[in-house]
């Protein structure tokens, strides 16, 4: 599987089966770098500013690209759980990391403010018995409009909306015909994207034809959330 991450219009960042952090110059057609070799597979990536973030295996590495010798933060959220997403956060230091059992660690460090975050949570819904779904979580996605709304997506089809701050859940989408594969708001963060397709992690995936919906976040609380267009 291959992970790739723009770092601006002409540069960007890949990594694969290798273990290696490739950096490109899409001007050029060889690599032009490699940043770093791992000892584990990577799972995901995210890069906001200078800092890249790496999800390899259960730990994640964050790295300043403008000094990429070393990662300037390590750790492991889940004591040994595969890692499933990143999302680097746009306004502040920090991440969010999705595992594949179904738990969200965030960290957010605010430049201007002692109130930094940091907490692991169990984000996505209850099955009629009351217990907890395990399904993993595929994408987080943080809002450019509202500082501290993220959502997230789960293998089963769930999109939750988030305030960081309350640690309360804001809104649930309507559940989708599949999984989620991924998600993303335009730059002004007025209109959410929701990708649902196959994503090959589980043999019972029902194997609905890919789909993109789009939502018009002004539109989504917890009392409607069902204005989407699909396409």
């Amino acid at each position: 599987m291959l992970f790739l991450v723009l770092v601006n219009a002409d540069q960007l960042i890949t990594s694969g089966f290798d273990k290696k952090l490739l950096f490109w110059d899409i001007r050029v057609e060889k690599a032009s770098s490699c940043l770093r070799s791992l000892s584990t597979e990577v799972n995901c990536m995210s890069v906001s500013a200078f800092n890249l973030t790496v999800g390899a295996g259960a730990s994640v590495h964050v790295y300043d690209l403008r000094k990429s010798e070393k990662p300037i933060q390590s750790k492991e959220p889940y004591n040994g759980t595969q890692l499933r997403c990143v999302s680097s956060i746009p306004y502040a230091k920090g991440f969010a990391v999705g595992s594949v059992d179904g738990r969200v660690a965030l960290q957010i460090s605010y430049p201007s403010s002692s109130n930094d975050i940091g907490y692991i949570f169990r984000c996505h819904p209850k099955s009629k018995d009351a217990k907890h779904h395990f399904a993993s979580v595929n994408d987080i996605a943080f809002s450019p409009l509202v500082s501290g709304t993220f959502v997230t997506g789960d293998n089963e089809g769930h999109v939750i909306m988030w305030d960081a701050g309350s640690r309360k859940r804001l809104a649930e989408l309507p559940t989708y015909p599949n999984s989620i594969a991924s998600m993303s708001y335009n730059h002004v963060g007025q209109l959410l994207a929701v990708a649902s397709s196959h994503t090959y992690q589980e043999a019972n995936e029902i194997e609905e034809p890919p789909q993109v919906f789009i939502h018009k976040v002004d539109s989504i609380d917890t009392r409607s959330v069902s204005s989407a267009s699909k396409s």
